[in-house]
């Protein structure tokens, strides 16, 4: 069974609300542009080796969460697992937080921030920078929909012909 395409209710020709009044060319080109990610068959990912536990359910419910979505694919495999692994890092580091706290106290007795916090802040920041690239929020998922609805082309597509 083919993944359902993305549903645009929300574009409504000549309705205000929404941010902006579209035209039927416009709902008709984002509609079109979601039809060319249907899957013809199911695409099963394969979890990386190098995964641990807690990375390997963020990859399951992910993976479960994006398919009708239809825009991971087998080249995204590596992708997600740095991103699999980015949410699991935060998610341990939030535990040590919440084990030894914000601050610590440094040699010279002075409070600084537990090493954990900034743990957390660079694993969010690629877990973020890794689900925007792979479609995992909706912005990005509007944004691919977009480029392809308004004819966009990779500017780096003939570097592979």
């Amino acid at each position: 069974m083919a993944n359902p395409v993305i549903n645009f209710d929300h574009m409504r020709v000549g309705k205000k609300g929404g941010g902006k009044n579209w035209t039927k060319k416009e709902v008709a080109a984002r509609e079109e542009a979601a039809k060319k990610f249907e899957r013809k068959k199911k695409l099963k990912l394969r979890i990386p080796d190098w995964l641990d536990d807690s990375a390997r359910k963020i990859w399951r419910k992910t993976v479960k969460d994006m398919e009708e979505f239809g825009v991971l694919d087998k080249v995204d495999e590596d992708v997600l697992g740095i991103y699999c692994d980015a949410v699991s890092k935060v998610q341990e580091a939030s535990r040590l937080i919440d084990e030894f706290g914000y601050t610590e106290t440094n040699k010279s007795g002075v409070q600084v921030p537990n090493a954990y916090v900034q743990m957390s802040q660079r694993y969010a920041n690629i877990a973020l920078a890794y689900s925007n690239k792979l479609g995992l929020n909706a912005e990005s998922r509007a944004r691919l929909a977009k480029r392809q609805a308004d004819g966009g082309t990779d500017p780096n597509a003939d570097l592979f012909d």
